[in-house]
């Protein structure tokens, strides 16, 4: 399989739907839109896991909030000063 929709990832992932969602939204996993479905190459998800490897799937949530927060924030800031 060279893709995964998000349901079919989580269940590769063993997690659920909305965690992969939230990776998803969060910019921490790349998707791309076909039709009606978001997929994800085989790749990406190769990535987001050496990338994980040896940290607990909670926090690898927390840290992608976390980076999209500060990047709002640095967003702002860009803006104000342009």
């Amino acid at each position: 399989m060279l893709v995964y929709t998000l349901p079919e990832l989580a269940a590769e992932f063993k997690t659920s739907k909305d965690n992969i969602y939230a990776l998803v939204n969060l910019g921490a996993i790349q998707s791309i839109q076909f039709s009606t479905n978001k997929v994800v190459s085989i790749y990406e998800a190769e990535r987001f896991l050496r990338e994980s490897a040896g940290k607990q799937f909670d926090q690898v949530i927390k840290e992608a909030k976390k980076r999209k927060n500060l990047e709002k924030i640095s967003n702002v800031f860009n803006f104000k000063e342009a």
